[in-house]
C-alpha cells in the first residue's frame, strides 16, 4: 500500500479510504468524480470568508468530497461552480 495523503492510498492500483478501505476508482482516475460531494456557498467555508462576489465575477463553490463507504472528509476544494472537480493527485501508474 502507497500512502497517497492522510486518508487516501494506492493499493493494487486502486485508490482506497485508509479509513475504511473502501475502493473508490482506479489509481489514474480523478478520486474526486467518485467520492460523495457536497457543494456549498463559498460563506459556508467559514467564518472569516467575505461574500466573493465582491472581489470576483465568477460563481465560485466550496466543495468538501467524503469516501463514498465511511464519509470520512477526504478533500476541501473551492472552484468555479461550473469547472470539474480539480485532479490534484495524479500518479504515475506503470
Amino acid at each position: 500500500m502507497t500512502q497517497m495523503d492522510l486518508h487516501l492510498a494506492v493499493e493494487d492500483g486502486r485508490v482506497v479510504c485508509r479509513s475504511c478501505d473502501e475502493d473508490i476508482c482506479a489509481a489514474d482516475e480523478n478520486y474526486k468524480l467518485h467520492s460523495l460531494c457536497d457543494r456549498k456557498s463559498l460563506t459556508e467555508a467559514g467564518a472569516l470568508i467575505n461574500d466573493p462576489d465582491e472581489y470576483v465575477d465568477d460563481d465560485l463553490e466550496f466543495r468538501q468530497f467524503y469516501c463514498p463507504g465511511c464519509a470520512t472528509l477526504l478533500e476541501n476544494e473551492v472552484i468555479e461552480a461550473d469547472r470539474e472537480p480539480v485532479h490534484d493527485k495524479q500518479l504515475y501508474v506503470d
